[in-house]
C-alpha cells in the first residue's frame, strides 16, 4: 500500500485509519481475492486525495474563517470610478483593464454572494402590467431542490398561458399550501 502522509501529525487520523484498515480486517477476509481488493480500494491514490481534502477542509472549518468585507464588487466600483479621474499611468490602465474584466465582476460577485450568505435565488421585479384578479392570476416562487415539485403544468392553446393542471397530493407544491392549492385543481 502506498504511504502518502498528510503533513501534520493532528490531522492524519482518519488517513492512518485508511492505511491500518486492510490488516485489520484481514482475518474476516476468507478469499484471496477479497483481500486484494480491500489492499487495492484503501491503497487507491484518490481515495488518499480525498481524505486529505477532507481533512483540509475541516481544520479550515474548525477556524470558522469569515470574511473581512462582504462587498468587494461595490469597492472595485468604487475604486474603478475613482481611478478613471486620474492621470493613466500604465498600472492605472491595467488594474483598471483587470478590474471591467467580466471573469473578475464575476469572482468578485460570487465573493459577495458567499459572504453575505445570500444564497436565495434573486427573483425579477414582478411586470407592472398583470391582471389584478386573484382567481385568474397567482404569481407563485419555484425554487428547485432534489425533491420533484409534484405538479403538473400545461398550456393552454387558446391564450398561451401556463396553467397548473395538477397537484400531486403530499408534494412540494401541495405542502407550500397557500390560495395557490385551492385554486391550481381543476
Amino acid at each position: 500500500m502506498p504511504a502518502l502522509s498528510t503533513g501534520s501529525g493532528n490531522d492524519s487520523g482518519l488517513y492512518e485509519l485508511l492505511c491500518a484498515l486492510p490488516s485489520q480486517l484481514q482475518p474476516h477476509v476468507h478469499s484471496q481475492d477479497d483481500s486484494t481488493f480491500l489492499h487495492n480500494m484503501f491503497g487507491e491514490r484518490s481515495l488518499h486525495s480525498l481524505v486529505k481534502i477532507h481533512e483540509r477542509l475541516q481544520h479550515y472549518e474548525e477556524r470558522s474563517p469569515s470574511p473581512i468585507l462582504d462587498s468587494a464588487g461595490f469597492l472595485a466600483a468604487d475604486l474603478s470610478e475613482e481611478l478613471q479621474g486620474k492621470s493613466a499611468s500604465e498600472e492605472i490602465s491595467e488594474l483598471l483593464n483587470l478590474l471591467a474584466k467580466p471573469h473578475v465582476k464575476s469572482l468578485l460577485s460570487v465573493h459577495d454572494t458567499v459572504a453575505q450568505k445570500s444564497y436565495d435565488p434573486e427573483l425579477p421585479p414582478l411586470p407592472d402590467d398583470i391582471d389584478d384578479d386573484e382567481v385568474s392570476v397567482k404569481i407563485i416562487r419555484l425554487v428547485k431542490n432534489k425533491e420533484p415539485l409534484g405538479a403538473t403544468i400545461k398550456r393552454d392553446e387558446h391564450t398561451g398561458a401556463i396553467l397548473i393542471a395538477r397537484i400531486m397530493r403530499g408534494g412540494a407544491a401541495d405542502r407550500s399550501g397557500g390560495p395557490m392549492r385551492s385554486q391550481a385543481h381543476p
